[in-house]
């Protein structure tokens, strides 16, 4: 099987991984939080940010190249956010308060890393 039929269950995977990330982040009170004036102002940051994958999975399910580049994008900054979140938690310990998400961080680069190949090989074409 070709990499590209394995974008739409990858792309759902890293939504999930996503929203898993986002609540993660709420549950073990990231650090961030605390700069936003509230719970609701920072759901609602997310919201907003989770709706610009949702709209290039759309996209390039109609085959828009744009729209691969987009997620590659995407991808690429979800990658990065697992490891950072991953790196900061080693080096300073703190998970509570301090540098939580990093367990859906493993997911987002798990699941970040074929995507980022699938996505790349059927945007090639």
């Amino acid at each position: 099987m070709k990499a590209a039929h394995f974008i739409v269950p990858l792309y759902l995977m890293m939504l999930a991984c996503h929203v898993a990330h986002v609540f993660e982040e709420i549950w073990g009170g990231f650090w961030l939080m605390r700069t936003f004036p509230g719970l609701r102002c920072f759901l609602l940051v997310n919201w907003l940010l989770f709706c610009i994958p949702v709209l290039l999975l759309y996209f390039v399910l109609q085959g828009k190249r744009i729209a691969f580049l987009g997620s590659i994008i995407y991808t690429v900054i979800m990658v990065l956010n697992g490891v950072v979140h991953n790196v900061a938690f080693h080096l300073t310990g703190r998970y509570g308060n301090g540098f939580a998400g990093n367990y859906t961080g493993i997911g987002l680069i798990v699941i970040g890393i074929p995507l980022i190949y699938a996505l790349w090989s059927k945007n090639a074409r």
